[in-house]
This record gives C-alpha cells, structure tokens and sequence, in this order.
C-alpha cells in the first residue's frame, strides 16, 4: 500500500514539474509585451471657439515610430519581426497648462482615430467626460482587440483627436498624449 502512494506521489510530483515546465517554455516562446513610449506625443491644441461635433483637437503624426527599438528594450530575445498582433491598451490625454476656464471639462465628446496612408481609419477610443474641472482624462478604448499592427508598422501614422465641446475654450492648450500598446511577440 505504501508502495503505490510513494509511486502516484511522484508521479504527481513528475506531471506536475511537466506541466511548469511548459509553461516557462511558452511564455519564452510567446508573449505580451506592455509598452508605454516615455516621452508621449505633445501639441498643442487651438483656441477652439465652436462647439460643434467633429472639430479637431490635434492630428498627431507620428513619424519613424521605432517599434522594434521599444520592443527590445523590454524584452532583447524578441523584434518587430516577432510581432504576432498589436492592440492599443490605454490611451490618455493630459493637458499641461489647463486652468479653470479651459480644462477637460470644456469637452462634451472626445474620439480618437488611428490613420495611416492607404488604410481605412480606425476609430480606437470615445469618451464622454464628466462635466468636472480636470487636466487628465483616460480614454476607454474601443477597438477591444483589434489588431493596429499595420498602421504602427508603416513609415507614418496619425491619431485623430475630434471633439465636441461644451463651451469654448479661450487659448490655446499644450497637451500630452500617452499611449500603452500590448503587443504579442512570439519565436
């Protein structure tokens, strides 16, 4: 008896350094990488007199976006071409000289679009944000998991900031944009 409980012990003890085994394998071999280039994207966003929808807070290009460069800072076994899928995780707005006449309160309505030359736009996230005085605002995304590979890869790609407002605003806003993409990388 005591024979059979020592043998289905180490055969537990077996499956069971088998089974972690594996999954040190996996995620050696694929993977999610969380990245969030420092800097951000900064403009700078108009005296905005009209409160009709649509109106443009920015486009904000960016240009020679070194995706493969953020990729092996976070992780040197993995590279652009290791990317199976890029999903936009977070997308945040900061305005760096807000004050109490203009502030995210001022936006009744805020969407973002990524585009890209030959690509049809990609609306990303919206957000109606609360009618309180702020300098920050985190936009819910709304593609869930679509994959934006395409646009990050290619030589130029631009973020849409439209609005509708609720009142006007009186100057002109420097502001940040923040955004943390989970790409999957695998060998």
């Amino acid at each position: 008896m005591r024979t059979k409980i020592n043998t289905l012990l180490a055969s537990a003890l077996i499956i069971a350094t088998v089974l972690l085994s594996c999954n040190n394998i996996k995620e050696s071999i694929e993977r999610d990488l969380f990245i969030t280039p420092a800097e951000g994207i900064s403009f700078t966003i108009p005296k905005i007199t009209s409160t009709e929808s649509g109106t443009i807070l920015g486009n904000l290009n960016v240009k020679n976006f070194n995706l493969d460069s953020l990729i092996n800072k976070e992780s040197s076994k993995f590279g652009l071409g290791n990317v199976k899928n890029i999903r936009i995780k977070e997308f945040n707005l900061e305005l760096l000289d807000a004050d109490s006449l203009n502030n995210i309160q001022n936006i009744e309505n805020i969407i973002v679009k990524l585009q890209a030359s030959g690509q049809a736009d990609q609306s990303i996230a919206t957000v109606n944000p609360p009618n309180t005085r702020a300098t920050k605002l985190s936009i819910p995304i709304t593609s869930g998991s679509s994959d934006v590979r395409t646009f990050l890869t290619s030589s130029s790609f631009t973020y849409n900031l439209s609005a509708k407002l609720r009142t006007a605003t009186t100057k002109e806003l420097k502001a940040r944009v923040k955004v943390t993409y989970a790409i999957r990388v695998g060998l």
